[in-house]
């Protein structure tokens, strides 16, 4: 917008051009020429952005000063002035301001005017020169009403597929106002609904957003729509729409777990469940095995293999899936126990795991295992990994490994040896260095080699003697090895030296009963216990501490007729009668080292062989001859025996020898 100056401009103008000619005027012709002035300003020309400005906009102004011929005056500094700044209001100009201008007035060649509402408003412009000369401009502004505001409110998403159960999902409103401005700050009132309990919308704490989901109760496909609503400063209320949407839901699926107890550090066992599922767990603590199995689904969690040297049984371990997930089986890890039972007929050894908490044989898998030759006993290094069997058919020693893990039994090559004719009995050092057979003649020590358990034969003993060697039993502390004789019927008591393997001469004393057999010694070394096959009696020798030789026997008739073998519990001795088929026990004296009376008979194995209580007391076993394994429970209070679930458990042929063993990897 171009306006003309005011009167004191134009005298301002015609003071400056007469000041000019009076100087020409009065020059000397042979002065120097003086520099060229800044031509006088006659004019300040404003520009505006806005012909028609708005209230609540803002426009631009540019200030000009030119001069006479037109031509633009530089170096003015231009100050802005509002005359009535309720109507518009210079809020900054683009030059530094001049020295003596108020720190209100806003200077520079552009200014940048707010208005605020409708009216008329003069903005005035006023340049400045160096010299102090100015000149003004005044810009005659008519500032229109603005319009009404409208806003516009939608959603985002617009549309949503929920899952039943399935994680919430968030809405946002989006608000634009008519001027082009996010405008959700200028709504209140906010409200989100949907109108259907199947879809709950949770809003945010400002209205600006909502959660919306579906519960995992909706199973069955649905849809409904989600609204959102607020006032508008217009006094209208505003509302937009998303569509929701939900399919049909699967069938819920649960999983099935629990919980693992008492595995060993470093160990890792299998479980087995639904569908041939399987997992490995490798540490205590809470497991799942199977998942994704629909309700009602039958589930059944078993040990598909075990650790090494432990036995982990289950409980809670089957039932049917009743709409929640299963999270209470419970895995509990033992030291492994198995029953080890050479069948003589057959040319085989069975191997059993015992299930810790009944006493329950199992056959381990693959068993029985081939022994090629007719084994007659068996006996293991404490360690259990690695036992020794006695071939009666060609007089050897068989070295046989044991599998922790799965209790296979394998030969050891170059872990056997001959040993003695018809070899009947075997008996282990508590060290696992030395080993002891029985058979005619007399008693054999063996070295074993720690790295390869190649034998490596020590002494016999005794030289040049008539005898046959029916029981064979060692000291807890390794010093003396007992020997039961049936020709004739002695107890041989030999000391034994662990470091050089040298088994001494016997000591001898009658046995009383006729053709001892079987042996075991009571804890603290005090007792030997044997059994007298054809007399029908238990006999009891007293052993002397100090020097390990048996010095008195006692004999004590029994109702276990044709006694073989016999066990020992903390106070109770169990004898084996392989012709009545039962076991006498008797209540052991502690203090005498005798027995006081029978406490009854149980039915037993048929014309079994050997007797064993496993390392723990709970159980007792005893194979038959030609038949089954019997088991037993051991009341310790009472000592009567309770048969076992399931017993008897399937055995081969030609049972005359049992071992128990725990193995430790």
């Amino acid at each position: 917008m171009f306006l003309r100056l005011p009167a004191g401009a134009r005298a301002l103008g015609i003071a400056l051009l007469a000041a000019a000619v009076l100087t020409a005027c009065g020059s000397d012709d042979k002065a120097a020429p003086a520099p060229s002035a800044t031509p006088a300003a006659t004019k300040v020309v404003v520009d505006t952005t806005s012909g028609a400005p708005v209230a609540g906009s803002s426009l631009t102004l540019k200030a000009t000063l030119l001069a006479a011929d037109g031509s633009e005056v530089k170096g003015a500094s231009f100050a802005w002035t509002s005359s009535d700044e309720s109507v518009a209001v210079v809020t900054a100009a683009s030059d530094k301001a001049p020295t003596g201008v108020s720190a209100s007035v806003f200077v520079g060649t552009y200014a940048t005017v707010q208005t605020r509402n409708a009216g008329k408003v003069d903005i005035t412009a006023t340049a400045t020169l160096a010299d102090g000369s100015r000149a003004t401009s005044v810009t005659h502004l008519v500032v229109q009403a603005a319009p009404a505001k409208s806003y516009t409110l939608t959603l985002s998403p617009s549309n949503l597929t929920l899952t039943a159960g399935g994680a919430a999902q968030t809405v946002t409103a989006a608000v634009r106002r008519s001027d082009g401005v996010d405008g959700v700050a200028d709504l209140t009132n906010w409200s989100w609904t949907t109108g259907d309990v199947t879809f709950p919308v949770t809003p945010a704490a400002d209205g600006h957003s909502a959660q919306v989901s579906s519960p995992s109760s909706a199973r069955l496909a649905g849809s409904a729509v989600l609204a959102a609503c607020a006032d508008a400063p217009t006094g209208t209320r505003l509302c937009a729409n998303a569509a929701l949407a939900r399919p049909t839901a699967p069938p819920p699926t649960y999983s099935v777990g629990g919980t693992v107890t008492g595995l060993a550090a470093g160990k890792s066992l299998t479980l087995s469940g639904v569908n041939g599922d399987t997992a490995v767990v490798s540490a205590n603590g809470a497991f799942t095995v199977s998942s994704g199995l629909a309700d009602a689904t039958p589930y059944n969690v078993t040990v598909f293999a075990q650790p090494a040297g432990q036995t982990c049984t289950v409980q809670n371990g089957s039932g049917t899936i009743a709409a929640a997930n299963v999270t209470n089986v419970a895995i509990t890890c033992v030291q492994a126990q198995f029953v080890v039972v050479p069948n003589n007929i057959d040319l085989t050894i069975s191997v059993y795991r015992i299930d810790p908490n009944t006493g329950v044989l199992a056959a381990v898998p693959n068993s029985p295992f081939p022994s090629v030759n007719q084994i007659n006993d068996i006996a293991f290094l404490p360690s259990g990994l690695v036992g020794y069997a006695i071939a009666g058919d060609n007089s050897t020693v068989v070295g046989f490994r044991l599998d922790p893990v799965t209790g296979a039994l394998a030969a050891i090559p170059g872990a056997t040896a001959l040993t003695l004719p018809g070899p009947e009995v075997i008996a282990m050092h508590p060290s696992g260095k030395w080993l002891f057979v029985g058979g005619l003649v007399s008693v054999a020590t063996y070295g074993i080699d720690a790295a390869t358990y190649a034998l490596t034969p020590s002494t016999t003993q005794p030289s040049g003697m008539s005898s046959v060697t029916t029981g064979l039993t060692v000291s807890p502390d390794g010093q003396y090895v007992y020997a039961m004789n049936a020709m004739p019927d002695l107890l041989w008591s030999m000391p034994f030296d662990a470091m050089t393997g040298v088994l001494s001469t016997p000591n001898t004393a009658p046995s009383l009963g006729a053709r001892p057999g079987g042996g075991a010694v009571s804890a603290d070394g005090r007792s030997l216990f044997f059994a007298n096959l054809f007399s029908n009696s238990l006999g009891i020798g007293l052993i002397d501490t100090s020097t390990g030789m048996v010095t008195a026997v006692a004999d004590f008739p029994t109702a276990a007729a044709g006694p073989t073998d016999v066990a020992l519990a903390p106070s109770f001795a169990y004898v084996l009668g392989s012709m009545s088929n039962s076991i006498e026990v008797f209540r052991r004296n502690l203090a005498t080292g005798l027995v006081d009376f029978s406490v009854g008979s149980t039915p037993a194995s048929v014309t079994g062989q050997r007797l064993r209580i496993e390392p723990n007391g709970r159980y007792l076993y005893t194979p038959s001859y030609t038949g089954p394994v019997y088991g037993f429970e051991i009341n310790a209070t009472t000592g009567l025996l309770t048969p076992l679930p399931g017993s008897p458990f399937a055995s081969g042929r030609g049972n005359v020898g049992m071992a128990i063993v725990q193995p430790t990897p």
